[in-house]
């Protein structure tokens, strides 16, 4: 599934307008990544940044392109010291620059002019989570999926000055984003009541790791919410994701079957259904449960296909993507093909569109990695080529358009492109998500039947995560590196003698 990319190994709305915006609307430029050598420099106790302020911490906010809020970029002391002179709460947000789904925020909903009211309201610092500089932040309040938004700032229960005040996790519709900020202001004010409260108290849980008491929190809030509650779809998406994570399948597919429904017409229905599908994905060797996961699957076929079919839904074009190509897994597991070709080439379409029309190259990246997928799913990605060449072209200091580029060439058992473009995004990226770049070089070096050449460069994705700090390591990531270290050194089984 496509929208919520698991964190165990990183790869990838006052003066309110309409929640809507139509898919025809081009997104504006994307926030410009300054990817220069000091922006990588060690992280230091803090959480972000130089580690002080600086002697103007406000004056570091700019607004980028067409943004409407101005960003601290990568500086999260000098984001809380500006937030304690304006007396007024801090917006985190956790981002990359291969997150499609970051990209699309960052053009189609904060460029949005009913923000402008809040510019007097918050400080808003962005944190690249591959940064080492960020690391120290990002394990202070840790993604669950690219993007994740923090409201943080003073709390009068605890005293802290940067207490988790509202969480939100993926794509958010104006709606939804206006409602994120609201519920830090309330909390920030001592507001939060009932199912706020709760919600809020389910959001500190999930950022210390305490599975279980947001589990408890998140049903306490949805049991006492009012039927109208703006924050129900956000709360029952992250009561699914929970649920997964606390590896409870069959409680899982439960609240699937029952609020599959209630969840809107936002981004936050796709990423509902991600999840119940990983859950039923968990459960498709059990026999029993085989008649209940069709008809689930059977459901959220028909809930996807209402959801792309309403014009009026506030999608942007990556939210509609996404739910299109969830539509085909869903389709493809329910033995549709034809269906699910036929949903592949509306996305198709859909992305193609939004590419050409994009103003900026970087606006145009953020259809890249939706666009490989579906051109590859379709059996023609060299077709796509010209497209990210432009790109790479286009953004000379940007990874990304490298990096598809050479995975488009793998898929097409291309190997000696394949390895210069993957070669070339190797010299350019940084962070956890050079991992993946890895883990790509020895997929085409095993392709190549090059096991030394694969060998090196398993090891090296295990160098790389040992030598992460705190926010950006991952023991499990370490464990698997090591495994596939081990699994290209044991010897190959003899070939069976013929009698």
């Amino acid at each position: 599934m496509k929208r919520l990319l698991a964190i165990a190994i990183v790869f990838a709305a006052c003066d309110k307008k309409p929640a809507g915006q139509p898919d025809h609307a081009a997104p504006a430029p994307a926030r410009p990544m300054d990817v220069t050598a000091g922006d990588h420099g060690p992280a230091v106790a803090g959480g972000g940044g130089s580690g002080a302020p600086a002697a103007d911490p406000c004056g570091k906010a700019h607004a980028e392109g067409s943004e409407v809020m101005p960003w601290i970029a990568d500086d999260l002391p000098s984001a809380l010291a500006c937030a304690k002179l304006r007396k007024v709460p801090v917006v985190i947000d956790l981002w990359a620059p291969w997150c499609h789904t970051c990209l699309s925020m960052q053009s189609t909903v904060f460029t949005d002019p009913s923000f402008k009211p809040d510019v007097d309201r918050f400080v808003f610092v962005a944190l690249d989570t591959d940064k080492e500089v960020n690391a120290a932040a990002v394990a202070t309040y840790p993604p669950s999926a690219w993007p994740t938004f923090y409201v943080v700032g003073q709390d009068a229960t605890s005293g802290r000055s940067d207490a988790v005040l509202a969480r939100f996790v993926g794509a958010a519709s104006l709606a939804q984003f206006h409602a994120f900020l609201e519920a830090g202001i309330k909390a920030q004010q001592g507001g939060a009541a009932g199912a706020d409260a709760r919600l809020l108290g389910a959001e500190r849980a999930i950022a210390v790791k305490d599975l279980a008491t947001a589990e408890q929190e998140l049903v306490a809030a949805l049991a006492q919410a009012p039927a109208d509650w703006p924050r129900r779809p956000d709360a029952l998406t992250s009561l699914i994701s929970t649920k997964h994570k606390r590896k409870d399948a069959a409680g899982c597919l439960d609240l699937a079957d029952q609020a599959m429904d209630q969840t809107g017409n936002a981004a936050a229905a796709t990423d509902f259904l991600v999840t119940a599908m990983s859950c039923a994905g968990d459960l498709k060797n059990d026999a029993a449960q085989a008649a209940r996961i069709k008809k689930l699957r059977e459901r959220a076929a028909a809930r996807l296909a209402k959801l792309v079919a309403d014009a009026s839904a506030p999608l942007s074009v990556d939210d509609r993507s996404d739910a299109l190509a969830n539509l085909r897994e869903v389709l493809d597991a329910l033995g549709r093909p034809a269906e699910a070709k036929a949903t592949a080439e509306k996305q198709r379409a859909l992305l193609d569109d939004a590419a050409a029309k994009a103003p900026t190259p970087m606006a145009a990246m953020t259809y890249n990695w939706q666009r490989c997928d579906v051109y590859v799913y379709l059996g023609k990605p060299l077709e796509l080529v010209p497209a990210l060449e432009k790109s790479a072209k286009d953004l000379p200091s940007e990874y990304d358009p490298r990096a598809r580029l050479g995975w488009i060439y793998l898929k097409a058992g291309k190997l000696p492109e394949a390895t210069k473009w993957t070669d070339e995004a190797l010299r350019m990226v940084y962070g956890p998500r050079k991992a993946r770049v890895l883990t790509q070089r020895a997929e085409i070096a095993e392709q190549q039947h090059d096991k030394a050449a694969e060998k090196r460069f398993r090891q090296d994705i295990v160098a790389l995560w040992e030598s992460l700090p705190p926010g950006q390591a991952s023991p499990e990531a370490l464990a698997k590196a090591k495994e596939a270290v081990a699994a290209v050194a044991a010897p190959e089984a003899p070939a069976a003698s013929a009698h």
